[in-house]
């Protein structure tokens, strides 16, 4: 046999070896992946923990962490929808789902979803939510939707808030400028109603309870607890208005908002005769000769279970029932604060 022969020979049967190795090694590589052992069915779907049904709680921030969970694994992803198929709740106010569409990928068996409640402090009547995992839309699986039911009954707090604003505007040479940003600075106290004199408010000052951050607005906690029954005087005294010389005349009068979260709102604006005047001289200030600097704002009677709020004049505004209480402040550290360091107008 001549050598070109050989050559065509030898050719051809390598050609024949490596046809036959592709063949095998490519059986071998669908094996190896594990893709070959896996073939399309149709599992059952399950929901873990599945006792979500019929929760009732109060409206505060939790979150219901579930799994989905497939019998086998399958060769293609299956989806499924979460949606809420009812009640009064609000998507985005009263609630969030973690994910509106879950997926299991394919060659696994389970993936995560959740509920979370969101806290509102609003007053409201308490609101259901039901939520539905799965729907007709869920393939390749044996799958019943669950439906799972919330009652959310409105939060309530146990203290009462109290926002002293005097955020409010002032004129100088035509021009408005923020009187609680330019020096405008009262603090807020309570007295014992039971001898007391806006003239001499400290003589019946219970001592521990205030508002003098320098902040505006201002913000007293009521915990009724800490009070005892009686009657008390929620009152101000101008610590600092160290441009009072340049404002335009001008009355500034508290606005007191009492909050019971999930309860009620109620607000009390204190009458002319005692609000701050623009051009008052405060406390701290430099040139202050010993002049009224007072002034009262509201009171709150507590008996028992119960308290009253009214205008600093005695008309009634709302009363409510409270559990504990007492009324603390962000304090200072001293009662006495350095005076205002902020911008200050030239003479």
């Amino acid at each position: 046999m001549t050598t070109k022969y050989k050559n065509i020979l030898f050719s051809g049967l390598l050609a024949s070896v490596v046809v036959f190795t592709s063949s095998c090694n490519l059986g071998e590589q669908e094996d190896t992946t594990g893709q070959a052992t896996i073939s399309a069915s149709m599992p059952q779907v399950t929901i873990t923990p599945n006792d979500f049904d019929n929760i009732n709680g109060v409206e505060e921030d939790a979150t219901y962490t579930y799994t989905v969970s497939l019998s086998e694994p399958q060769i293609a992803d299956i989806k499924i929808q979460v949606f809420q198929s009812g009640g009064t709740a609000t998507e985005g106010e009263d609630f969030t789902l973690g994910e509106h569409t879950l997926t299991i990928p394919a060659y696994e068996t389970s993936t995560t979803g959740s509920i979370t409640i969101i806290a509102d402090t609003e007053p409201e009547d308490s609101e259901t939510l039901q939520i539905t995992i799965g729907d007709q839309t869920t393939a390749n699986a044996v799958f019943t939707p669950q439906v799972y039911d919330f009652v959310l009954d409105n939060y309530v707090a146990e203290v009462l808030d109290i926002t002293f604003d005097f955020c409010v505007d002032v004129i100088f040479g035509g021009d408005v400028y923020a009187w609680a940003d330019f020096g405008g600075d009262p603090d807020i106290f309570v007295s014992d109603a039971e001898g007391f004199d806006i003239n001499d408010p400290w003589a019946t000052w219970n001592g521990t309870d205030y508002a003098a951050t320098g902040d505006c607005p201002e913000v007293l906690h009521m915990d009724k607890a800490d009070w005892g029954d009686g009657e008390y005087v929620l009152w101000h005294e101008l610590y600092s208005n160290v441009n009072y010389a340049f404002w335009d005349p001008q009355i500034i009068p508290i606005t007191a908002t009492f909050v019971q979260a999930g309860l009620f709102r109620k607000t009390v604006v204190q009458d002319d005769s005692q609000a701050i005047q623009s051009n008052d001289i405060g406390a701290a200030d430099g040139d202050y000769a010993g002049t009224n600097v007072w002034g009262g704002i509201a009171r709150v009677t507590i008996a028992g279970d119960t308290y009253t709020i009214a205008d600093f004049e005695g008309n009634e505004v709302l009363s409510g029932k409270m559990v504990d209480g007492k009324m603390t402040a962000a304090r200072p550290s001293e009662l006495n604060k350095s005076p205002y360091a902020g911008v200050s107008f030239e003479k």
